[in-house]
């Protein structure tokens, strides 16, 4: 006879092969990912209700990281506890990690030119994207004047910094000047445990001392960990999901210069993108690509590559995983406080404007970067980049089928063409 203790573990298991079946199914990006989360966990297994899913969906779009898999991660820590969402974090991300690490090794081994029409195809992705989270802007003057003001600066001054200070312009300014009509909570949190949090913090400003100690003395150590920094840094930040940390990437691996050379070209960038519409799980595995080219640019080898891929993976979900295991216990508390949804309004108005001013880097060029058309020189190329572009703008608005068959046929018209 099975005791409670042994339904547990037979729960968890049955749980844990289920994160592994929408793990390889999870095509389409955060929201298609909910979908699938409501279908699957919800709907078909009733491992929580829908009600659920809705609120720990909302707490994770308060917090920076990556949103779909914060949400499986609050579930499984619902369900039980730390070591089943860890253990569930990492059959979330494993197979979309293993993908992009293949990617990654296999750049070095196949003709760059059959990825030559990726290019123009994860433009329009960026494109549909940034459509779409412009639907998420609310209709009036201070969040539209927001997220303008964050395209224009973040496009003007493309540079790691303007994020932060961007970010926190937009919450102060709903904050201060948005919608009040709710009710002050002066109610103190109690039983917050702050391991978590401060472990965070900790790591952040452990991974910049060391690069910055390391980065004369023992440069093959420090470019390793100033990568970790970096997208540690980034995976602390991003608001808004895949769709703001690609302007994010594009910013501090293709335009930021690292010693006059950037870690990513545009092309190498534009494959990455393009080749993560092709594969299941969370679109932040695009660091995962991101870390692994950039060791390859400076030289590393194959191992080192996989070295690049594996801290590009650790660091972009470490801190919003840190965030969950801290926030979640004291949930309850939170989302009394609704001065929490006013702040968000302003951060999610700024990461608008940062797709937006990723997409104009994308077709016109930046202050370190060529235009789609100074790339693609070849007149009858320009013509079928931009029939590419225009055919991946009305598949995904007429979407019907999955986003991993424009992938292959795109690369397998670069083959044939």
């Amino acid at each position: 006879m099975l005791t409670k203790s042994d339904y547990k573990k037979v729960r968890d298991i049955v749980f844990l092969k289920d994160v592994f079946s929408v793990a390889i199914t999870a095509f389409g990006g955060p929201e298609m990912h909910i979908s699938l989360f409501l279908k699957k966990l919800v709907h078909q297994k009733k491992y929580i209700s829908e009600s659920d899913l809705m609120e720990l969906n909302s707490l994770c779009q308060i917090l920076p990281g990556p949103s779909s898999t914060q949400t499986l991660t609050a579930i499984a820590y619902k369900m039980g506890g730390p070591k089943l969402a860890f253990l569930s974090l990492l059959i979330w991300i494993l197979p979309a990690t293993i993908l992009m690490s293949f990617f990654v090794i296999a750049t070095s081994h196949v003709d760059p030119k059959i990825f030559r029409f990726i290019g123009p195809m994860a433009l329009g992705f960026i494109v549909m994207a940034s459509i779409t989270m412009t639907k998420l802007l609310k209709r009036n003057p201070l969040s539209i004047s927001l997220a303008i003001v964050g395209c224009l600066l973040s496009y003007i001054f493309h540079t790691p910094v303007a994020f932060p200070i961007l970010l926190i312009f937009g919450a102060f300014m709903t904050h201060r000047f948005g919608n009040k009509n709710f009710i002050p909570n002066t109610k103190p949190l109690l039983n917050i445990k702050w391991a978590n949090l401060t472990l965070m913090l900790l790591i952040l400003i452990t991974a910049a001392v060391i690069g910055a100690f390391t980065r004369n003395k023992f440069p093959k150590l420090s470019e390793p960990v100033r990568l970790f920094e970096n997208t540690y840094r980034m995976g602390s930040m991003v608001f808004g999901g895949g769709s703001v940390l690609y302007s994010m990437v594009l910013t501090e691996f293709v335009e930021f210069e690292h010693k006059k050379k950037p870690y990513l070209t545009l092309n190498e960038f534009n494959t990455g993108l393009g080749l993560l519409q092709g594969i299941p799980g969370p679109t932040f595995t695009i660091a995962t690509y991101a870390n692994g080219m950039a060791m390859k640019k400076l030289n590393y080898g194959a191992t080192g590559q996989l070295v690049g891929c594996g801290i590009g993976t650790l660091a972009i979900f470490l801190p919003g995983t840190l965030l969950i295991f801290f926030v979640y216990p004291i949930w309850k508390q939170i989302k009394e406080y609704p001065i929490i949804y006013r702040s968000l309004d302003g951060i999610i108005s700024v990461s608008i404007g940062f797709l937006w001013a990723a997409a104009i880097v994308m077709i016109a060029g930046g202050t370190k970067i060529p235009n789609m058309i100074s790339i693609t020189q070849n007149f009858n190329h320009i013509l079928i980049s931009l029939l590419v572009f225009v055919i991946t703008l009305v598949y995904l608005h007429f979407k019907k089928l999955p986003a991993f068959i424009l992938v292959i046929v795109t690369i397998l018209a670069g083959y044939l063409f």
